[in-house]
């Protein structure tokens, strides 16, 4: 069993998707944890903030209260200063403005508790070792201690009461258990469900941007088995519809150049069956004429005194034989300039000359040639001139030929400065070429009229385009607005400049 080989771009492309989709949840895991982290301590903050505020908000509302009552501290106070700085105390600290303020203590520096927001609390000691370390340490200052244990984070300040003996002591805490609740409602799962739609998402978008390529590597794997009949569909051409916003430019373009190019392959296909048709056509048939003249001449039937007008007519059929062979031949190696055959000539005298060397044919059918030669401005060209000279000699035998009795024909060269060549045009009045088929006519084998009525064996003009491509040139046909036949237009080359 053949062992199949991996396609490097397809498995690069395959690691580049897994790597960015790896690369972009590692990346949204760490954001995560840092949202996270930043939750946590914004909420530790928070808590260590409200409790240090707390206690010196409630430290100088207790000393404005002391003060109303300044001598409930004295040894021999008398009992309605003590009862009332009790009653205004418990009132203020069980009021409802400091219910949300974590539990509120207002303590001696042994730890003894005068008052309390929490019930039944009042009269006791506080019994945890690390809020009596921060009371005592607190007698010149605000002291606070954070910290947290597997369930809660707490955070615990004390200050001391100015002009009294006591001290203002703020506890307060969080469930770490209800921050990671909150975070996962508001943070995690929405942003969890985000990614996923993301990277399905992306995985679809990678998934459709892929498969106009898979399609054109389907179209080409069939064509390379010799169907040229598959396309490309045709909403992978397209760029510029919302049908097609997967479709960047260039995928379209190369879509369109592979249909073009199975297209033009399925043409040449055709060509090809109809060439061969055609060769063995013509090829059988001067063979059937040579052998029949040959037999009829061995038999007797064809008489000694005329063998040589038989002879002859074999000869034509051989010459017509060599011919197609040339022209075949011709064909695959025109394209290849040689450097040396490269010169200068001039356009001008070689359109004149051949003008006059086609006198006969143009007289045959009564067709007027006329040139039209004012913009050529630089007539020297530079090239092969026996192949360029060719060139045009050919495009003007196929205006003979398609041009009817009493036609015109007319022959332009103007000089392009800016591009550095000289456009020719060859223009006549016969029946034109369909648009369908301006593209068609300059490749191999093709024969515009498949009825064949006119001669030839569909290679001329692709002659004329492989000499010109040899060349570094181009021909194309259109509509001649002038006689309303076809116009060919080819350029030749200036000759280059001399360096100095």
């Amino acid at each position: 069993m053949p062992i199949r080989k991996k396609n490097v771009s397809a498995s690069f492309a395959v690691f580049l998707n897994t790597f960015l989709i790896i690369s972009t949840v590692i990346v949204f895991a760490v954001l995560l944890f840092l949202s996270y982290e930043n939750m946590f301590n914004q909420k530790i903050y928070e808590c260590v903030s409200h409790t240090e505020q707390t206690c010196r908000y409630v430290a100088s509302d207790i000393q404005n209260i002391a003060g109303d009552y300044p001598d409930a501290f004295s040894e021999d106070a008398p009992f309605y200063e003590i009862e009332g700085l009790n009653k205004s105390i418990n009132m203020y600290v069980k009021s409802d403005i400091y219910s949300e303020n974590g539990d509120i203590y207002i303590v001696g520096e042994n730890g003894y508790i005068y008052y309390c927001s929490i019930p039944d609390v009042q009269g006791d000691y506080l019994a945890d070792e690390t809020a009596l370390s921060l009371v005592r340490n607190s007698s010149e200052s605000q002291s606070t201690i954070s910290d947290r244990n597997t369930d809660f984070y707490y955070s615990m300040s004390c200050v001391k009461i100015e002009g009294t003996s006591m001290y203002s002591f703020v506890a307060d805490s969080f469930l770490i258990n209800e921050i990671n609740q909150e975070y996962i409602s508001v943070i995690l799962l929405p942003a969890a469900v985000s990614m996923l739609a993301a990277v399905a998402l992306f995985i679809g978008f990678v998934g459709l941007t892929v498969k106009p390529v898979r399609e054109i590597s389907k179209v080409t794997t069939k064509v390379t088995g010799g169907d040229y009949s598959v396309r490309v569909p045709e909403k992978y051409t397209k760029d510029d519809d919302f049908s097609s916003i997967t479709v960047s430019s260039d995928i379209a373009e190369l879509a369109r150049a592979v249909n073009t190019m199975t297209e033009a392959l399925e043409n040449q296909e055709k060509d090809r069956n109809v060439f061969i048709s055609s060769i063995a056509h013509d090829i059988r048939t001067p063979l059937t004429s040579i052998n029949g003249f040959i037999t009829a001449m061995l038999d007797g039937t064809i008489p000694p005194e005329n063998s040589e007008k038989y002879l002859l007519m074999i000869k034509q059929e051989v010459d017509r034989i060599r011919k197609l062979i040339v022209s075949m031949t011709e064909a695959s190696s025109l394209s290849h300039v040689d450097p040396e055959m490269m010169e200068s000539f001039n356009v001008k005298e070689v359109i004149e000359d051949i003008s006059e060397n086609l006198q006969p044919q143009l007289s045959e059918k009564n067709i007027t040639l006329t040139t039209e030669l004012d913009q050529l401005t630089s007539p020297m060209a530079y090239g092969d001139s026996q192949l360029l000279c060719r060139v045009l000699i050919n495009i003007v035998t196929n205006a003979i030929k398609f041009t009817p009795q009493s036609g015109k024909i007319n022959v332009g060269a103007a000089s392009d400065d800016k591009e550095k060549k000289i456009v020719l045009t060859v223009e006549d009045s016969g029946p034109g070429v369909e648009p369908e088929k301006r593209t068609r006519i300059f490749e191999s084998f093709y024969k515009g009229d498949p009825s064949r009525k006119v001669e030839g064996f569909g290679l001329g003009l692709y002659i004329c385009k492989q000499i010109l491509a040899g060349h570094g040139q181009s021909i194309f046909v259109d509509e001649s607005e002038k006689l309303g036949g076809a116009r060919f237009t080819f350029t030749f080359p200036y000759p280059p400049v001399e360096k100095k």
